[in-house]
């Protein structure tokens, strides 16, 4: 029998409470919904009428669905947007982690599609949601009608020295002291705009869950060659985890069929919330051509 990835029922309880504030604050109309996949039970928030044209979102590491959709709740009005959880993090999913080297995360994607009743769709990848999303790029690209990568894990990664100084030294310091302002120096590195809400999440989720630090593996042009989704990227001037101008250089010189791009200035890898707007905007227009 597996174990839990939470230290303890009373961390779950918190970040799931934590969750569901994040998930009202967006202020939208929503629906939990269960798929049954190989991998477990996988828990979606859909938004938007049902007759619209769907949308899919994928987020980053333990940042769960609320996070993701609170950037673009506005194109509910267009479309129906399905944020997925992805299994084996902080979310409402199943806790199976899956092999990061195969098909298996293309395969979950794909098989929520279908219990979805969803043949094809544009899907957006977040952060390390942008590894799931080449997964199915590589292996199920029939599925993708457009592929938008918002500060997306899986083509580089940050300098591994600015790293140990900027991420890896404060994060052991927060962890043997547990202090708040040892968080927050950690926090500092690629949180634009910090919120106490932020705080409380990233305390419970690094005290309280066993972290998944697996790195994504770094995508090829042979990976995607059967790709014929037209392809766009949205990467923050200010990325320590997958600096900007680096990931571009790679999707431009990966895809085939790129067809346009977005920096957003002054921003670290999770925006502020003043920045949502320009990030919504953008992907609006990258969906309408």
């Amino acid at each position: 029998m597996e174990t839990s990835i939470y230290k303890s029922e009373n961390y779950k309880a918190e970040i799931m409470k934590l969750y569901n504030e994040r998930l009202e604050a967006c202020n939208i109309e929503y629906e939990d919904l269960y798929a049954d996949t190989f991998a477990g039970k996988t828990h979606i928030i859909a938004t938007g009428s049902k007759s619209n044209p769907p949308l899919i979102i994928l987020h980053g590491i333990n940042a769960g669905a609320p996070m993701a959709i609170e950037s673009i709740k506005g194109l509910n009005k267009h479309y129906r947007i399905y944020a997925i959880d992805t299994v084996g993090q902080a979310t409402k999913s199943a806790e199976t982690r899956l092999p990061m080297n195969n098909d298996s995360y293309a395969k979950w994607v794909k098989e929520t599609m279908e219990k979805l009743e969803i043949a094809k769709a544009p899907v957006i990848g977040v952060s390390y949601g942008a590894f799931l999303l080449q997964k199915l790029m590589t292996y199920f690209p029939e599925k993708i009608t457009k592929g938008i990568f918002v500060v997306p894990a899986g083509f580089v990664n940050g300098a591994f020295l600015k790293s140990m100084k900027k991420l890896t030294f404060p994060l052991i310091r927060f962890i043997s002291t547990k202090s708040e302002s040892k968080l927050t120096a950690f926090m500092d590195a690629f949180y634009s705009h910090i919120e106490e809400r932020d705080i409380a999440f990233q305390k419970n989720v690094l005290l309280g869950v066993k972290v998944d630090y697996r790195r994504p593996t770094l995508l090829t042009a042979q990976d995607v060659k059967k790709l014929a989704a037209p392809v766009y990227a949205m990467v923050a001037d200010d990325d320590i985890f997958f600096p900007g101008d680096k990931a571009l250089e790679k999707c431009k010189a990966i895809f085939k069929n790129f067809k346009g791009s977005h920096v957003l200035k002054n921003t670290k890898h999770i925006p502020a919330l003043s920045i949502y707007p320009e990030i919504e905007n953008k992907i609006e227009k990258w969906l309408a051509e």
